[in-house]
């Protein structure tokens, strides 16, 4: 019986260090409508961009992503477009599977 308990508590030790980290990752894009062309219709898009941009951060944080980067913007016809990666990985996980 002692051999059985012992060999449970070794296996359940080495799921549990063995167990692999997966880090969340998560994209948001931000559109907003663009009246027209018009330097004036642009320039509010772009700050209501901005302000998209400061809420999702925000709320990135709240749910505990640690890092946030812009992945890329657009200006279509009718809108703009912000696309947004977070991810709570660290940067220690970059740099190693950079290697």
């Amino acid at each position: 019986m002692r051999t059985f308990v012992w060999l449970t508590a070794a296996s359940l030790t080495l799921c549990v260090a063995t167990s692999p980290v997966s880090a969340r990752v998560v994209r948001m894009e931000t559109k907003v409508a663009l009246e027209d062309q018009s330097e004036p219709s642009i320039r509010q898009a772009w700050q209501a961009l901005r302000e998209a941009f400061q809420t999702a951060v925000r709320g990135a944080i709240a749910m505990g992503f640690s890092r946030v980067w812009v992945d890329g913007a657009r200006v279509l016809p009718d809108a703009v477009v912000l696309a947004m990666v977070a991810t709570d990985e660290d940067d220690d996980a970059d740099e190693a599977r950079d290697q």
